[in-house]
């Protein structure tokens, strides 16, 4: 069984961070081994607080894993701190596990900053250089690439920046008009991945199990392009089979691959 790496933080309610990797990973056939990088405080109208995990902590829970299994490929998700990115960039460089594929957690959907001031200009400089793939959504794809982002013209100049330090992007069209396109740039080719928007309410966890499917499937050998589309329409049957929950948007249901 192919085993996937998950460093990211915790969600309480369960809609999104490790709980939602570890689902969608296990959806996929996969065993999810994780890390965690942050406990969140948080529900379906916001964060309420952030405790963030020491790195000497985030090393520790690493080398666990690392003395006992080799994973097949690593997910990064929320990392919450400056301190923390640099770890983790540490510990790709320590432990040479590839495919890495960082989702570049900046806001939570319900509300409230998940990574700290001064921490976003260090994730660019020491550890996205060192991923294979990253999967920003628009927002955080006009962070990384330092434009804003209105049209799909706009996604392939962004792709294009962000990629200037090798790694392969892949943004994610959700917060784009009526089409959802995914959009990879991977080795100077794009390729879109795109269906009619899902309007549907709840979508708590989208980016997290988007992300962890991807990883998955290069966890299982398939290209940036196939994993892109495979991952794509995962990611859609988990936003039909969503479900309620809360006062706000619920979570999307990896767990239930049936359209109802």
């Amino acid at each position: 069984m192919k085993c996937v790496l998950v460093i990211a933080g915790s969600d309480p309610m369960g809609g999104a961070g490790v709980q939602a990797d570890i689902k969608t990973i296990t959806a996929l056939g996969a065993h999810a081994a994780t890390v965690i990088s942050s406990l969140t405080a948080q529900n379906s109208k916001g964060v309420k607080g952030i405790h963030l995990v020491p790195s000497s902590f985030i090393k520790e829970q690493a080398k666990a894993v690392m003395e006992d299994i080799a994973p097949d490929a690593v997910k990064v998700g929320m990392l919450g701190s400056r301190e923390a990115v640099i770890a983790v960039a540490e510990l790709l460089i320590q432990y040479d596990i590839q495919p890495v594929v960082l989702d570049p957690v900046l806001e939570a959907s319900a509300g409230g900053y998940l990574l700290e001031k001064g921490a976003l200009e260090v994730l660019k400089t020491r550890l996205l250089p060192l991923t294979q793939v990253v999967t920003p959504n628009i927002p955080e794809a006009e962070a990384l690439a330092g434009i804003e982002i209105k049209s799909q013209k706009d996604m392939m100049e962004a792709a294009k920046r962000i990629a200037k330090v090798g790694a392969s992007v892949v943004i994610t069209g959700g917060h784009l008009g009526e089409i959802t396109a995914d959009l990879v740039y991977d080795r100077g080719k794009f390729l879109w991945a795109e269906g009619q928007r899902l309007n549907l309410p709840n979508t708590h966890g989208t980016g997290c199990v988007f992300s962890s499917a991807l990883t998955t499937y290069m966890a299982k050998g398939k290209s940036v392009f196939e994993a892109t589309k495979m991952a794509h329409d995962f990611t859609r049957y988990a936003i039909i089979n969503s479900y309620a929950l809360g006062n706000r948007p619920g979570p999307v249901n990896p767990m239930r691959r049936e359209k109802i």
